[in-house]
């Protein structure tokens, strides 16, 4: 019996306002890199799961490439196969696709490079200081009709304070794990959290969205967005690595969803959708719009035009949004 830890090896990049053309974050055209195992790419900023395990049988697999063109960038996240074909048989174990801004990890024991059991997680994610309604985001997806295995794509997000420590089921030691945080472990307090899984097949870009359930009042520190092309993030670590191979998700502009009042929403009526370019709200005629530094600085001063107002939110700062009667708080991916 062979154990294998697979885990990405990457820093999780702080989202400072000197340090913005690191993080392309919301429409993925900025650049991308290697995945660090060399299979694939990812965009920079995000970080993918993959497994780099040589030896007798080789089991390097990235989950992540790029799809579109350099001015229409859009990741492929795609359960991928990770191992050998010899005299027709296949020697080795299909590992989930997952992109987010934590640090995606996957431990598989295995018996004659098969899967036996596994465990998965996410490590960190990025400073975000501010409570938006919501996460939006396009996305098509494929469940591949040749596997037998019942899976569907799963989307997480989550904000907490503080941080948790946990290990996984080898013993390895683990910081802000998602489950840890989802379970609110000592050390962390999760502020809000929400899920949105798909199961049917997507053949066209539709935008999906992920509510952001609040527990507290509380500011929170920390953000993780985690998309996935499995469900079995979602399973507990003593179920077998069943993952269904050639399942895929593409998605592409990610935002940040606020409502009307400081911080969240107080009214369905508007809402306020944030990218690294600009915002746009759900009203079309002109409205003023003022925005401001949290130390009170103005730093733009114009009218929405069709409801788009365009402005370069730095990536993890806080701004204060005022839109006709309406203020926001509101940060950028």
């Amino acid at each position: 019996m062979k154990n294998f830890y697979l885990i990405l090896s990457c820093c999780i990049v702080f989202l400072f306002p000197a340090r913005a053309q690191e993080f392309s974050g919301d429409n993925f055209n900025g650049a991308w890199e290697s995945d660090g195992g060399s299979q694939k790419e990812q965009p920079t900023g995000w970080h993918s799961l993959y497994s780099n395990v040589g030896g007798f049988v080789s089991m390097k697999a990235g989950t992540v490439s790029k799809g579109g063109n350099d001015t229409d960038a859009y990741p492929i996240i795609e359960n991928t196969f990770a191992g050998s074909i010899a005299f027709g048989t296949k020697q080795g174990y299909v590992i989930p696709g997952i992109l987010s801004l934590g640090t995606p990890w996957l431990y598989v024991n295995t018996t004659y490079y098969t899967a036996a059991t596994g465990d998965l997680g996410v490590d960190g994610g990025v400073e975000f200081t501010a409570r938006p309604q919501k996460i939006t985001f396009k996305a098509q997806y494929y469940n591949a009709p040749t596997s037998d295995i019942d899976d569907a794509a799963h989307i997480a997000v989550y904000l907490w304070k503080g941080s948790a420590s946990s290990t996984d089921i080898s013993g390895a030691s683990h910081t802000d794990e998602m489950s840890a945080v989802l379970a609110g472990n000592a050390g962390a307090t999760l502020i809000g959290s929400g899920s949105l899984t798909i199961d049917n097949d997507i053949d066209a870009f539709e935008t999906q969205e992920v509510t952001i359930d609040y527990l507290s009042d509380e500011t929170p520190e920390k953000m993780n967005i985690v998309f996935c092309a499995s469900n079995y993030l979602s399973k507990q670590p003593d179920q077998p690595l069943e993952v269904a191979e050639g399942n895929y998700l593409y998605i592409d502009d990610v935002a940040v969803v606020y409502g009307s009042g400081i911080d969240e929403a107080t009214s369905a009526q508007f809402e306020l959708t944030v990218t690294r370019e600009g915002f746009s709200v759900n009203q079309n005629e002109s409205l003023p719009v003022a925005i401001y530094t949290t130390d009170g600085r103005l730093v733009s001063l114009g009218q929405t035009n069709n409801g788009l107002y365009a402005f370069p939110f730095a990536p993890g700062q806080i701004y204060l949004v005022k839109i006709g009667n309406n203020t926001c708080k509101v940060c950028a991916l």
